[in-house]
């Protein structure tokens, strides 16, 4: 049941419906964006995630961005994702392909934690200006 709930929201953001993404999120959801990024840091409930995280994806970050799971992992009340981020950055036409490994914990049919873990450099190469 997690994997399928899980496994919804990536199918939701590949289509571009942020309200189904954050559907099976908990309010007050704790979200760890990776350390290194220039959005990195942990955010609490879905306004937070939404503001810091989703919202400045297209808005200011990337002309294409996608995040394509290759695995899930049911490992019970979490579920461990991995996949890749792929898109183009609007300011630098740069590409993005690096791996990712996400962590949901669920509970009640809700993510209420979400741990993303991936190649920060990569990411922060395809934003920066060449030099």
């Amino acid at each position: 049941m997690n994997v399928t709930i899980v496994r919804r929201s990536y199918d939701a953001f590949a289509r571009g419906e942020m309200g189904a993404v954050l559907a099976d999120m908990d309010e007050g959801i704790e979200w760890e964006q990776a350390q290194g990024l220039p959005h990195g840091g942990t955010y609490r409930g879905l306004a937070e995630v939404r503001a810091n995280v989703f919202d400045p994806l297209d808005r200011d970050w990337w002309s294409e961005f996608s995040a394509v799971p290759d695995e899930f992992l049911d490992a019970g009340d979490e579920i461990v994702v991995l996949g890749r981020y792929r898109g183009v950055a609007k300011e630098t036409g740069k590409v993005l392909d690096v791996p990712f490994v996400h962590i949901w914990a669920l509970r009640e049919g809700k993510a209420w934690r979400f741990r993303q873990f991936l190649d920060t450099a990569g990411w922060i190469e395809a934003l920066a200006p060449r030099s």
